[in-house]
Protein backbone atom coordinates (compact mmCIF):
# COMPACT_ATOMS: atom_id res chain seq x y z
CA UNK A 1 0.00 0.00 0.00
CA UNK A 2 1.10 3.72 -1.23
CA UNK A 3 1.00 6.50 1.14
CA UNK A 4 -0.87 9.39 -0.96
CA UNK A 5 1.38 13.10 -0.95
CA UNK A 6 -0.21 16.58 -1.42
CA UNK A 7 0.84 18.05 -5.05
CA UNK A 8 2.60 21.59 -5.19
CA UNK A 9 1.12 24.76 -4.37
CA UNK A 10 0.08 27.50 -7.38
CA UNK A 11 3.99 28.78 -8.32
CA UNK A 12 4.74 32.03 -7.66
CA UNK A 13 7.52 33.93 -8.77
CA UNK A 14 10.62 35.19 -6.95
CA UNK A 15 11.10 38.53 -5.90
CA UNK A 16 14.24 38.85 -8.19
CA UNK A 17 14.61 38.57 -12.27
CA UNK A 18 15.67 35.26 -12.77
CA UNK A 19 19.51 35.61 -15.49
CA UNK A 20 18.79 34.44 -18.58
CA UNK A 21 19.01 30.63 -18.98
CA UNK A 22 18.21 30.09 -15.00
CA UNK A 23 17.87 26.55 -14.59
CA UNK A 24 15.78 24.40 -12.22
CA UNK A 25 18.68 21.43 -11.82
CA UNK A 26 16.32 18.93 -9.90
CA UNK A 27 12.34 18.21 -10.90
CA UNK A 28 10.05 15.74 -11.76
CA UNK A 29 7.13 14.49 -14.12
CA UNK A 30 4.22 12.61 -13.24
CA UNK A 31 1.59 11.32 -15.12
CA UNK A 32 -1.02 12.15 -16.78
CA UNK A 33 -1.52 8.46 -15.39
CA UNK A 34 -4.00 7.30 -17.85
CA UNK A 35 -0.83 7.33 -20.31
CA UNK A 36 1.87 6.73 -18.23
CA UNK A 37 1.31 4.24 -15.02
CA UNK A 38 2.44 4.79 -12.13
CA UNK A 39 4.76 1.59 -10.84
CA UNK A 40 3.13 -1.19 -8.43
CA UNK A 41 6.30 -1.17 -6.26
CA UNK A 42 6.17 2.80 -5.47
CA UNK A 43 6.20 3.53 -1.94
CA UNK A 44 4.20 6.88 -2.03
CA UNK A 45 1.19 8.02 -4.59
CA UNK A 46 1.42 11.66 -5.75
CA UNK A 47 -1.20 13.71 -7.35
CA UNK A 48 -0.33 14.62 -11.25
CA UNK A 49 2.55 17.03 -12.46
CA UNK A 50 2.43 16.38 -15.89
CA UNK A 51 4.32 18.73 -18.42
CA UNK A 52 1.95 21.32 -18.58
CA UNK A 53 2.04 22.07 -14.69
CA UNK A 54 5.46 22.01 -15.41
CA UNK A 55 5.48 24.50 -18.12
CA UNK A 56 3.63 26.93 -16.19
CA UNK A 57 6.04 26.52 -13.42
CA UNK A 58 8.74 27.44 -15.89
CA UNK A 59 6.42 30.31 -17.02
CA UNK A 60 5.71 32.02 -13.81
CA UNK A 61 8.91 31.60 -12.13
CA UNK A 62 11.11 32.61 -15.09
CA UNK A 63 13.23 29.37 -15.41
CA UNK A 64 14.42 28.83 -18.72
CA UNK A 65 15.88 25.25 -18.07
CA UNK A 66 15.09 22.09 -15.89
CA UNK A 67 16.73 19.15 -15.62
CA UNK A 68 14.11 16.73 -15.25
CA UNK A 69 14.88 13.78 -12.95
CA UNK A 70 13.30 10.45 -13.52
CA UNK A 71 10.96 9.74 -10.75
CA UNK A 72 10.58 6.88 -8.86
CA UNK A 73 7.07 6.04 -8.87
CA UNK A 74 7.26 5.37 -12.76
CA UNK A 75 9.61 2.67 -12.16
CA UNK A 76 11.71 1.97 -14.56
CA UNK A 77 9.61 3.30 -17.24
CA UNK A 78 11.08 6.75 -18.56
CA UNK A 79 8.53 7.21 -21.09
CA UNK A 80 7.10 10.04 -19.32
CA UNK A 81 10.23 11.65 -18.49
CA UNK A 82 11.41 10.86 -22.38
CA UNK A 83 8.45 12.63 -23.70
CA UNK A 84 8.43 15.82 -21.48
CA UNK A 85 12.61 16.44 -22.63
CA UNK A 86 11.76 15.69 -26.51
CA UNK A 87 8.71 18.07 -25.91
CA UNK A 88 11.01 21.14 -24.08
CA UNK A 89 13.92 20.38 -26.66
CA UNK A 90 17.41 22.36 -25.93
CA UNK A 91 15.60 23.90 -22.58
CA UNK A 92 15.70 19.84 -20.77
CA UNK A 93 18.08 17.48 -19.74
CA UNK A 94 17.40 14.62 -17.66
CA UNK A 95 19.13 12.04 -15.49
CA UNK A 96 18.13 8.29 -15.81
CA UNK A 97 17.02 5.82 -13.10
CA UNK A 98 18.92 2.59 -14.56
CA UNK A 99 18.52 -0.80 -14.01
CA UNK A 100 21.71 -2.99 -13.52
CA UNK A 101 20.82 -4.86 -16.50
CA UNK A 102 21.40 -0.97 -18.36
CA UNK A 103 24.21 -1.72 -21.27
CA UNK A 104 26.18 1.17 -23.18
CA UNK A 105 23.69 0.36 -26.05
CA UNK A 106 20.77 1.99 -23.78
CA UNK A 107 23.39 5.04 -22.53
CA UNK A 108 24.31 5.75 -25.36
CA UNK A 109 20.57 6.16 -26.93
CA UNK A 110 19.57 8.18 -24.02
CA UNK A 111 22.16 10.11 -24.14
CA UNK A 112 20.82 11.64 -27.88
CA UNK A 113 17.56 12.11 -26.02
CA UNK A 114 19.36 14.17 -23.93
CA UNK A 115 20.07 12.51 -20.56
CA UNK A 116 22.92 13.43 -18.78
CA UNK A 117 23.86 11.58 -15.20
CA UNK A 118 22.74 8.61 -13.29
CA UNK A 119 20.45 8.70 -10.42
CA UNK A 120 21.81 5.92 -8.06
CA UNK A 121 18.75 3.83 -6.25
CA UNK A 122 19.19 0.97 -4.18
CA UNK A 123 15.19 0.22 -5.55
CA UNK A 124 16.95 0.19 -9.48
CA UNK A 125 19.89 -2.55 -8.10
CA UNK A 126 22.23 -0.04 -7.37
CA UNK A 127 23.29 0.78 -3.60
CA UNK A 128 25.64 3.09 -3.16
CA UNK A 129 28.68 0.76 -2.35
CA UNK A 130 32.22 0.53 -4.43
CA UNK A 131 31.28 -2.25 -6.58
CA UNK A 132 28.38 -0.20 -7.92
CA UNK A 133 29.92 3.27 -8.16
CA UNK A 134 32.75 1.72 -10.64
CA UNK A 135 29.91 -0.23 -12.10
CA UNK A 136 27.91 3.32 -12.79
CA UNK A 137 31.41 4.93 -13.35
CA UNK A 138 32.35 3.28 -16.55
CA UNK A 139 28.98 3.23 -17.79
CA UNK A 140 28.13 7.45 -17.30
CA UNK A 141 32.38 8.04 -18.36
CA UNK A 142 31.79 7.22 -22.16
CA UNK A 143 29.62 10.36 -22.16
CA UNK A 144 30.72 12.32 -19.57
CA UNK A 145 27.52 11.96 -17.74
CA UNK A 146 27.82 12.69 -13.72
CA UNK A 147 26.47 10.49 -10.75
CA UNK A 148 23.02 12.00 -8.79
CA UNK A 149 23.34 10.53 -5.09
CA UNK A 150 21.08 11.52 -2.25
CA UNK A 151 23.79 10.25 0.74
CA UNK A 152 21.89 8.48 3.03
CA UNK A 153 25.06 9.46 5.89
CA UNK A 154 28.51 10.09 6.20
CA UNK A 155 29.60 6.97 5.27
CA UNK A 156 28.51 7.42 1.98
CA UNK A 157 30.37 10.69 1.28
CA UNK A 158 33.24 9.43 2.61
CA UNK A 159 33.63 6.94 0.36
CA UNK A 160 32.67 9.35 -2.41
CA UNK A 161 35.73 10.79 -1.75
CA UNK A 162 37.71 7.95 -1.04
CA UNK A 163 36.65 6.89 -4.97
CA UNK A 164 37.93 10.55 -6.50
CA UNK A 165 39.82 9.48 -9.58
CA UNK A 166 40.15 5.77 -8.49
CA UNK A 167 36.94 4.46 -9.45
CA UNK A 168 35.20 7.26 -9.95
CA UNK A 169 36.36 9.25 -12.97
CA UNK A 170 33.10 11.43 -13.51
CA UNK A 171 31.62 14.43 -11.75
CA UNK A 172 29.17 13.54 -8.74
CA UNK A 173 26.45 15.25 -7.50
CA UNK A 174 24.66 15.38 -4.19
CA UNK A 175 21.46 15.94 -3.80
CA UNK A 176 19.64 18.14 -1.21
CA UNK A 177 22.59 19.44 0.90
CA UNK A 178 23.50 16.11 1.21
CA UNK A 179 21.19 16.57 4.54
CA UNK A 180 21.55 13.16 5.76
CA UNK A 181 25.21 13.81 6.49
CA UNK A 182 24.81 16.66 8.78
CA UNK A 183 22.64 18.66 11.59
CA UNK A 184 21.17 21.82 11.27
CA UNK A 185 21.30 22.18 15.40
CA UNK A 186 25.14 21.06 15.39
CA UNK A 187 26.52 24.25 14.17
CA UNK A 188 29.08 24.46 11.18
CA UNK A 189 31.67 22.87 12.86
CA UNK A 190 30.28 19.97 13.49
CA UNK A 191 32.00 16.57 11.85
CA UNK A 192 29.05 15.60 8.94
CA UNK A 193 29.86 19.44 7.26
CA UNK A 194 33.20 19.75 7.87
CA UNK A 195 32.77 16.58 6.17
CA UNK A 196 30.93 17.95 2.97
CA UNK A 197 32.76 20.72 2.69
CA UNK A 198 36.16 18.61 2.20
CA UNK A 199 34.38 17.22 -0.70
CA UNK A 200 33.24 19.68 -2.86
CA UNK A 201 37.28 20.91 -2.62
CA UNK A 202 37.73 17.82 -4.30
CA UNK A 203 37.03 19.34 -7.32
CA UNK A 204 34.74 16.76 -8.57
CA UNK A 205 32.19 16.65 -6.18
CA UNK A 206 28.53 19.10 -6.87
CA UNK A 207 26.06 20.00 -4.69
CA UNK A 208 22.74 20.83 -5.45
CA UNK A 209 20.82 23.96 -2.90
CA UNK A 210 17.73 21.84 -2.63
CA UNK A 211 15.35 20.21 -0.45
CA UNK A 212 15.34 22.77 2.05
CA UNK A 213 12.38 21.51 3.65
CA UNK A 214 13.76 18.01 3.67
CA UNK A 215 16.92 19.34 5.92
CA UNK A 216 14.93 21.45 8.53
CA UNK A 217 11.68 21.11 10.07
CA UNK A 218 11.67 25.62 9.65
CA UNK A 219 9.31 27.02 7.17
CA UNK A 220 10.12 30.30 4.90
CA UNK A 221 12.99 31.60 5.37
CA UNK A 222 14.69 28.56 7.10
CA UNK A 223 16.99 30.65 8.87
CA UNK A 224 18.54 27.72 10.72
CA UNK A 225 19.69 26.47 7.43
CA UNK A 226 20.99 29.94 6.13
CA UNK A 227 24.41 30.19 7.95
CA UNK A 228 25.36 26.41 6.36
CA UNK A 229 24.25 28.36 2.82
CA UNK A 230 26.25 30.65 3.22
CA UNK A 231 29.24 29.24 4.12
CA UNK A 232 28.24 27.33 1.56
CA UNK A 233 27.98 29.77 -1.00
CA UNK A 234 31.16 32.28 0.28
CA UNK A 235 33.40 29.09 -0.65
CA UNK A 236 31.90 26.88 -3.29
CA UNK A 237 29.83 29.02 -5.89
CA UNK A 238 31.65 27.66 -8.75
CA UNK A 239 30.17 24.24 -7.79
CA UNK A 240 26.80 24.45 -6.61
CA UNK A 241 23.81 24.02 -8.23
CA UNK A 242 19.62 25.77 -7.50
CA UNK A 243 16.72 22.91 -7.95
CA UNK A 244 13.27 23.11 -6.48
CA UNK A 245 12.15 19.13 -6.34
CA UNK A 246 8.84 20.38 -7.58
CA UNK A 247 6.37 18.90 -7.52
CA UNK A 248 7.74 17.94 -3.51
CA UNK A 249 6.80 13.87 -4.05
CA UNK A 250 6.87 12.53 -0.87
CA UNK A 251 6.71 15.63 1.44
CA UNK A 252 4.04 15.50 4.53
CA UNK A 253 5.07 17.27 7.60
CA UNK A 254 4.23 21.32 7.61
CA UNK A 255 2.95 23.61 4.87
CA UNK A 256 3.57 23.15 1.37
CA UNK A 257 6.54 25.61 0.24
CA UNK A 258 6.43 28.11 -2.58
CA UNK A 259 8.51 28.12 -5.44
CA UNK A 260 9.28 31.62 -5.32
CA UNK A 261 10.51 31.19 -2.26
CA UNK A 262 13.15 28.53 -2.94
CA UNK A 263 14.38 31.00 -5.37
CA UNK A 264 14.93 34.28 -2.98
CA UNK A 265 16.96 31.63 -0.31
CA UNK A 266 19.57 32.58 -2.68
CA UNK A 267 19.33 36.20 -1.52
CA UNK A 268 18.68 35.17 2.16
CA UNK A 269 22.02 33.52 2.00
CA UNK A 270 23.75 36.12 0.37
CA UNK A 271 23.90 35.62 -3.21
CA UNK A 272 24.45 38.72 -5.01
CA UNK A 273 23.25 39.07 -8.70
CA UNK A 274 26.56 37.61 -9.92
CA UNK A 275 26.17 34.67 -8.01
CA UNK A 276 22.64 34.12 -8.67
CA UNK A 277 23.68 33.89 -12.49
CA UNK A 278 26.78 31.56 -11.62
CA UNK A 279 24.33 29.28 -9.76
CA UNK A 280 21.24 29.18 -11.84
CA UNK A 281 23.28 29.79 -15.47
CA UNK A 282 26.45 29.15 -15.65
CA UNK A 283 27.11 25.89 -13.33
CA UNK A 284 24.08 23.94 -14.84
CA UNK A 285 24.98 25.11 -18.50
CA UNK A 286 28.60 23.81 -17.81
CA UNK A 287 27.38 20.10 -16.30
CA UNK A 288 24.58 19.23 -18.05
CA UNK A 289 25.80 20.43 -21.61
CA UNK A 290 23.15 23.29 -22.43
CA UNK A 291 23.93 25.21 -25.76
CA UNK A 292 25.05 28.74 -25.49
CA UNK A 293 22.26 31.71 -25.39
CA UNK A 294 21.27 32.73 -28.22
CA UNK A 295 22.05 36.68 -28.16
CA UNK A 296 19.11 38.21 -27.00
Amino acid sequence: MTKPCRGPNAPTAPSFALPRGACDTHLHVLGPYDRYPLSPDRNYTAPEAPLAKLRDYMAVTGLDRVVIAHVSAHGADMRVTLDAMAALGDRARGTAMLTSDATAADIARLDRAGMRGIRMSVQFGYPVDRDALRRVNDLAAPHNWHIAIWPSGPGELELLMALQGGGITVPVVLDHLANHCWSPASGLDQPGFRLLQEALRTGGIWLKLSGLYRASAEGWPWRGLAPFGRALVQEFSSRLLWASDWPHVGHWPGAMVNSGELLDWLIEIGCDAATRERILSRNPAALYGFPPLAAA
